[in-house]
This record gives C-alpha cells, structure tokens and sequence, in this order.
C-alpha cells in the first residue's frame, strides 16, 4: 500500500487566513486587539457612547503604579505589571490559574479620539480608560476654480 504524504501547514493556513477575512466581512471588525508578545494579556473590552469610546481592561491586582498607557494614532499601547499577593519562593502550589508578571496589549481604537479629552481611572479591578470621540465635520464646501 503506497504511503500519502499530505501538508497540511500551508493549507491550514490558507483556511485560517480565509476563516478570518469572513469573520471580519461579517462582523465588519478588523484586528480591534493585537496581543504581544511576552506575559500575560488582559482581557479588553471597547465599547461606544453617545460622546466616547471605553477600554475596560481587566487589570486586578496590578500594581496602579506600573500602569503605563500611551495613545499613538489610532493605537492604544497597555502595559503593566501583576505582582503575585504571596511569596512564591518556598511552599508548593495545588492550584495555580491566575498569571503574574509583566503583561502588555496594543488596543485599535475603532473611531478617531480627541487625545486631550482622555481619562483613565480603576473600578473594581478593571482599568477603565474614556477616550472624547473626535467630532468629524460631514460638511465641506470645495470651490471650484
């Protein structure tokens, strides 16, 4: 019986690839969130008001002071650091979900903010960032010479 080699890699991403332009055709969502590499990553959630676009990220236990958040263009950087309630250096664990350590996400942020009208703030664990939507003016005039 003769052997078949198949390669699934390059075909497996091509689907992946395909799979993902759908998704975003549906949804009309393109890479809202793009992870780093290195850590942890909180969960994020962005959502629209009337007059401002939310970033609530999931932040417990994270050291207030070693929030960093830098708006650039349309980009929203988070970084941070989980330090872990308890000493981990001697004692043995039974159960261990919860990560520490450095974590850090990139945020798209789907609508243009003003970055003068931005504030950030904690509420129970979660880091909640509000972020003014930038009017757009749908009207202009263009003279024809």
């Amino acid at each position: 019986m003769p052997v078949i080699k198949i390669k699934v890699e390059r075909d497996f991403e091509l689907l992946q690839d395909r799979v993902k332009r759908l998704v975003d055709d549906v949804f009309q969502v393109s890479m809202p969130v793009m992870l780093s590499k290195g850590g942890w990553v909180p969960a994020v959630d962005i959502y629209e008001g009337p007059d401002a676009v939310y970033v609530v990220a999931d932040t417990a236990g994270a050291d207030k002071e070693s929030l960093n958040l830098i708006l650039k263009g349309r980009f929203l950087h988070l970084a941070g650091r989980r330090r872990p309630p308890v000493s981990l250096d001697k004692g043995r664990f039974y159960q261990m979900e919860i990560e520490y350590g450095p974590f850090e996400r990139i945020i798209r942020i789907p609508v243009t903010v003003d970055s003068e009208q931005m504030e950030a703030y904690y509420e129970n664990g979660l880091l909640v960032i509000r972020m003014l939507c930038k009017k757009a003016n749908d009207t202009i005039k263009i003279n024809v010479s």
